[in-house]
């Protein structure tokens, strides 16, 4: 899978490089930019969309419609970020819903060219499988336009909507533009999603970012990720519905630094102490 890729900040001297991925439907630049201008100092940021969102390609159907092939297609990305940054800068990944279960993924497989990610907002199973069936289907025949007002509601808190309705317009935009079929095939690749099998394979540090109020996830899912992982750690995002980077980008911005100030070296003594 071929996935369109853009740096935030490109001229940065900052040595270390966290890509950023978006919710199902969502735009990742509207979705991430806020978190990323915090960042702007001391972190290179890759934003990378997601098929039919954004900048992205339509989705191929040679591709199955699977976590799995959306982690092979941002881990490319990381290898052509690799090139440009060289190889000892350390890679960091988080993701937002759809992204953030893509990230447990990614932490399994590609444990070699990640450091650590993050989850926002997602776990090692999302919603049921029926439903998500039931949803490609829907909007494969109508549309997305007709999931706006509900996601709205759980996207964002009542006051969030009411003091920034330009900024919930402009995150929605990016639902009402998503491609139909590639919405189709991403919620068809979380009908697949489960990973709570092989949450203990999971070695690299794993920081989940959870919602207080965000009811598209419920806590005991992120709890059972923070607890199986080998090295978990949860953070409650007070007064957060779903889209918490976008509601609360100085406080996930100053999460996700403080995952990737942990110290490397730290983390291999304990990996070859295990």
């Amino acid at each position: 899978m071929d996935l369109n890729w853009t740096y935030y900040n490109a001229n940065t001297s900052a040595n270390r490089v966290l890509l950023l991925g978006p919710s199902l439907g969502g735009n990742a630049a509207h979705q991430w930019t806020k978190v990323a201008g915090e960042l702007l100092s001391d972190t290179r940021v890759v934003f990378i969309d997601l098929p039919g969102t954004g900048l992205g390609e339509v989705w191929d159907d040679a591709d199955e419609p699977s976590l799995d092939t959306i982690a092979a297609g941002i881990a490319a990305v990381a290898e052509q970020v690799r090139e440009d940054v060289g190889v000892d800068v350390p890679l960091y990944f988080a993701g937002l819903s759809i992204s953030g279960a893509t990230a447990l993924h990614l932490a399994r497989d590609y444990d070699k060219i990640f450091a650590a990610v993050a989850v926002v907002a997602s776990a090692a199973t999302v919603g049921e499988p029926d439903r998500w069936a039931e949803r490609a289907e829907a909007v494969e025949e109508s549309g997305t336009s007709p999931l706006i007002e509900e996601t709205t509601k759980r996207w964002f808190t009542p006051d969030f909507r009411a003091q920034q309705p330009a900024v919930v317009d402009t995150i929605m935009e990016g639902l009402a533009a998503a491609d139909d079929h590639s919405y189709a095939q991403l919620c068809r690749a979380l009908a697949k999603h489960n990973l709570i099998e092989d949450l203990p394979l999971i070695r690299i540090p794993v920081m989940l970012i959870a919602g207080e109020r965000d009811t598209s996830t419920p806590i005991q899912n992120v709890e059972l990720v923070a607890e199986n992982v080998l090295r978990g750690a949860l953070h409650v995002v007070e007064g957060a519905a779903h889209m918490v980077p976008v509601s609360h980008p100085v406080e996930v911005a100053g999460l996700l630094r403080s995952l990737m100030e942990r110290p490397l070296a730290s983390r291999v003594v304990s990996e070859s102490g295990d």
